[in-house]
């Protein structure tokens, strides 16, 4: 397997087009034709994780942040400049893994949760995702290959489940003009004939894929179809919740002595017993409202501010900053999801990265 190759599976558990716009996802540093020794998984890529690397014979790094981030003007011996050149020195890869990690269901804060030893949980924030509804008419004969053909390319996904397809009969009737090349009946004769509807939803990215196996697939010169554009509440998003009994301060005992990191800081704004947890790893703050709007009764996230704190404290809300740092259990949660696609030399971090430490 060659880093691409790598990339493509890498891309089934967290695709790059799920990256925020702002983001630096991807290949960052290397070649995508090497052949991949194995793989290490981190949070951060610091010179001790390229040396660890090294040592494990692991050609290829997967991190969470991106340490090329933003745009930099200079690789030299300060900064950010002596992993990158000990990484190309060495001919390691960086692969980075970063907000289209965040936006999956069983992404960083899933596993920042299933680390606490809670491993049902439901998307906290869901992205709207669009879709599209695709209605044809077909000839009875011709309605199994049709589907069959739009499958192939995504037609008729829904969640877990794969060729999602309804269909009804329905009376067709049609003229082929003197210049026409009709499937059934003849020129400048008026046609009617026994048809199938076919519906199936399919994303918005690959709509002009299923229109060109349609015009593949479909028996007719001319296929009469709609696609219709639509909107629904989707799987991915940001942040999870999941149930808990206690009170703050049981929760916050369960984060440190799973986790082995101490809280930040609490916002104890309320003595009410907890049962719905909101988490957001990382910087999560700028999502407040929506967590609480989806019935949290506290949120855990990092990089609390004071003011922030403060305001939430005033109006009632709990928060539970555990600092940035705390998405380091996707180390060990990537590593478990590239184990589960394929048979490769994968390990995840033993270096802490850690700047308050």
């Amino acid at each position: 397997m060659d880093v691409y190759a790598l990339m493509e599976t890498l891309d089934e558990i967290a695709p790059f087009k799920d990256s925020a716009s702002w983001d630096n996802t991807g290949l960052l540093v290397g070649d995508g034709n090497t052949e991949v020794t194995g793989v290490l998984t981190t949070l951060d890529c610091h010179p001790e994780t390229v040396d660890e690397a090294i040592e494990h014979k692991l050609n290829v790094i997967v991190a969470h942040h991106p340490v090329i981030f933003p745009k930099i003007s200079a690789v030299t011996e300060k900064g950010i400049g002596p992993v990158i050149r000990k990484l190309i020195k060495n001919d390691v890869n960086l692969i980075v893994m970063h907000t289209n990690l965040d936006h999956q269901p069983h992404g960083v804060s899933h596993m920042i949760a299933e680390k606490l030893g809670y491993t049902e949980t439901n998307t906290l924030i869901s992205h709207k995702e669009s879709y599209r509804k695709l209605r044809i008419n077909i000839p009875r004969e011709s309605v199994e290959q049709l589907k069959s053909d739009l499958a192939e390319v995504g037609v008729g996904e829904q969640g877990d489940y794969s060729d999602c397809f309804f269909e009804y009969p329905v009376k067709g009737q049609f003229r082929p003009g003197r210049d026409a090349d009709p499937h059934t009946g003849k020129n400048n004769e008026l046609k009617t004939t026994d048809e199938y509807v076919v519906e199936a939803i399919f994303e918005a990215s690959e709509e002009q894929k299923v229109i060109n196996t349609l015009y593949k697939t479909h028996p007719y010169e001319e296929p009469a179809y709609d696609i219709i554009s639509l909107h629904k509440r989707g799987e991915k998003g940001l942040g999870v919740s999941f149930e808990f009994e206690g009170s703050l301060e049981d929760l916050v005992s369960t984060i440190e002595t799973k986790t082995g990191l101490a809280a930040v800081n609490i916002v104890k704004g309320n003595n009410h017993p907890i049962k719905k947890v909101a988490l957001i790893g990382g910087s999560g703050m700028s999502y407040i409202d929506q967590a609480f709007k989806e019935g949290a009764d506290v949120l855990i996230t990092g990089d609390v501010k004071y003011h922030e704190a403060y305001d939430a404290r005033l109006i009632g809300r709990n928060i539970i900053d555990t600092g940035h740092y705390m998405e380091y259990v996707m180390a060990d949660g990537l590593k478990e999801l590239i184990d589960e696609k394929i048979e490769l030399n994968v390990q995840s971090t033993e270096v802490s990265t850690n700047p308050f430490s």
